[in-house]
């Protein structure tokens, strides 16, 4: 009991002793209401006892989130910011920190990095390849260094409340989470009633935008009907409940034994089919694994045994666990039918969304991901991933690879799964359905394919080189055609360039005519090559991809932007997302600042936008 509930109960117990009068007799039960009401509503409303009110609202602690924050807080320096992180751990980077991806996903384009502004400063400091605490610490004092942001920790979202139409979100009920023992993400007893002139949805699964009764689509809904599986079929207007699958999630994890060449700084060394990587900072980073995945019988009968149960083995990407470190972070193991948008706290609730009977929820695929590892066949897979230098005969990566674990004997693995699609935002809900990905997003497929390279025209002649997860391939000339993204460069935001990787849909995806192949994308969508095939020059980001005339002052910066399905699988990267956080917290800046709506913005907004994200450090032109 707090000091003022004691003495409230204190006065009301010497009162009554005070004296016989009838008054005091008659004034305690009062007293004794008041103080029952005072108690009732100091839990109801959290450990605050009040409603706090911020300018900006931000709720998602990933990149896209941090990049949000700090634009806003540069732009609109005595505006208050919120941040909420929803992570089970105090930390700041999500997916690419307490997930344990340490490994950026980067394209250069004429030898150049494509994303500027916030994730060149971080790219800058860390290199490609980092210490996930490390990071998350470089994060939180970029942070730090801005007195209007605040940071809630460990609290994610209850309850959306929202007025008017057009629809505005009035406040967030927020309520404490914790992981249990097996690290599972569970609902505590502290809440958090939270009011806010404008709301960022940085999330990767899109919960914000979700709750806020935003109609969005789910997973690969958008696609041609021809190329989903029967089941995904359904009916315009089914988008926010349909059964679309979502592409495969990873559980990142933690090895030791790792042996890798003495590559320079800055340099990159093939051994087989593998690549390994000195970042100029001294990171080191592995990707590929290819052909072993085609053709090692091992890793070929580890999927032919694991994969309909829904985890295979992948081409693989690694970092080591900080500079010098004998600890890799490993992104191999697949994790099929995971729908992104279910967690475990939710069921039984209207928060819990319709999943498809095949699919889990977050926590259940990582606690059966986590006991993946411990198969006795997961290892030996994993180690034929190494490579023979036919010049000095030594062996090169992860053949003598042991799982680290933890204290009580469990594999280290990443506090939440790396997601690769949850939701996406349409541009009209009432034109939501198949065959919708080049007419019903702010981003769409054609853009993508078809993006020019700054003159209004597209060719295949400016990728100079790319150091992503093993994707490297050879680039086929092509006749120069109009830009199919150049409609955005009026409202375009900033920059978004990556392979259109997709991570497959279901196991089956895997194979082709019966042979294992990858990348997947030209597999799951035989019209893709036709289409374009990979993206031959950044695309622009128009800022629609931010907003929804849904509701109105809400802006969308993470998994949920308006990117179709198949655009998003270019988006999906952290770099990218930093792009639109970015754009997001200037954005932000602006309302708050002239008392607008994001979604209203036109012509003279998007421009002040635009010149803030320029004096900020962004890059918008090619």
């Amino acid at each position: 009991m707090n000091n003022k509930t004691w003495l409230l109960h204190e006065n009301g117990y010497r009162l009554w002793h005070f004296a016989g009068d009838r008054f005091f007799a008659f004034l305690l039960p009062i007293l004794f209401l008041l103080s029952l009401f005072l108690l009732a509503a100091r839990h109801d409303t959290g450990v605050t006892g009040r409603v706090e009110q911020y300018d900006i609202v931000i709720y998602g602690g990933s990149f896209a989130g941090c990049a949000a924050a700090r634009i806003a807080a540069l732009a609109a320096p005595h505006k208050s910011i919120l941040l909420v992180v929803p992570d089970p751990v105090p930390a700041l980077g999500s997916t690419g920190t307490t997930g344990g991806q340490n490994f950026f996903d980067i394209w250069h384009c004429r030898g150049q990095l494509v994303a500027e502004g916030s994730f060149a400063r971080w790219y800058g400091q860390s290199g490609q390849f980092y210490h996930p605490g490390t990071m998350a610490t470089l994060l939180r004092a970029d942070l730090a260094a801005h007195d209007n942001i605040s940071i809630l920790w460990c609290h994610d979202i209850e309850a959306v409340d929202y007025t008017g139409y057009p629809r505005r979100i009035a406040r967030l009920v927020l309520r404490e989470v914790f992981p249990d023992r097996n690290g599972v993400t569970r609902w505590g007893s502290g809440v958090r009633r939270v009011r806010g002139r404008v709301f960022v949805d940085a999330s990767d699964d899109g919960r914000l935008t979700r709750l806020a009764g935003v109609t969005v689509t789910s997973g690969r809904f958008d696609w041609p009907a021809e190329y989903l599986d029967e089941s995904e079929r359904g009916l315009p207007g089914t988008a926010t409940a349909g059964p679309a699958r979502q592409q495969a999630a990873t559980l990142m994890f933690k090895v030791r034994g790792v042996k890798v060449p003495p590559p320079e700084a800055g340099r990159v060394l093939r051994v087989g089919d593998l690549t390994f990587i000195r970042d100029p900072r001294g990171g080191l980073g592995i990707a590929g694994g290819s052909r072993t995945f085609r053709e090692n019988p091992v890793v070929r009968a580890f999927n032919e045994r694991h994969a309909p149960r829904g985890f295979a083995l992948k081409p693989l990407n690694a970092a080591s666990d900080g500079r010098d470190s004998s600890q890799w972070w490993v992104n191999a193991l697949v994790v099929f039918n995971v729908d992104g948008r279910a967690c475990l706290r939710d069921r039984g609730t209207a928060r819990y969304p319709a999943v498809r009977e095949d699919y889990l929820d977050v926590d259940t695929a990582r606690l059966k991901a986590r006991e993946m590892l411990k198969s006795p066949d997961f290892m030996e897979a994993l180690r034929q991933f190494s490579a023979v230098n036919p010049i000095t005969g030594q062996r090169y990566g992860f053949a003598g690879a042991e799982l680290v674990r933890d204290s009580r004997g469990e594999p280290v693995v990443g506090d939440i799964l790396y997601l690769r699609e949850t939701i996406h935002l349409p541009l009209d809900a009432e034109r939501v359905g198949h065959g919708t990905e080049n007419t019903n997003y702010a981003l769409t497929a054609r853009a993508c394919q078809g993006a020019g390279n700054g003159s209004g025209r597209a060719d295949t002649r400016n990728r100079t080189g790319k150091t992503g997860a093993g994707k490297i391939s050879t680039n086929h000339s092509r006749m120069p055609s109009p830009a199919a993204d150049a409609a955005n460069y009026p409202t375009r935001i900033g920059l978004g360039y990556y392979a259109m990787d997709i991570n497959a849909y279901t196991y089956r995806d895997l194979k082709q005519n019966g042979a294992y192949t990858w990348p997947v994308t030209g597999t799951v969508r035989p019209d893709w090559k036709q289409q374009g095939g990979e993206p031959q020059n950044p695309v622009y980001l128009p800022y629609r991809m931010l907003v929804t005339p849904q509701v109105e002052n809400l802006l969308v910066p993470g998994y949920a932007t308006g990117a179709s399905s198949l655009a998003w699988a270019e988006i999906r990267v952290i770099p990218n997302l930093c792009v639109l956080g970015d754009a997001a917290g200037a954005a932000a800046a602006r309302a708050v600042l002239y008392g607008e709506a994001p979604a209203r913005f036109g012509p003279a907004q998007i421009s002040w936008v635009q010149q803030t994200l320029r004096r900020l450090g962004a890059r918008l032109e090619k």
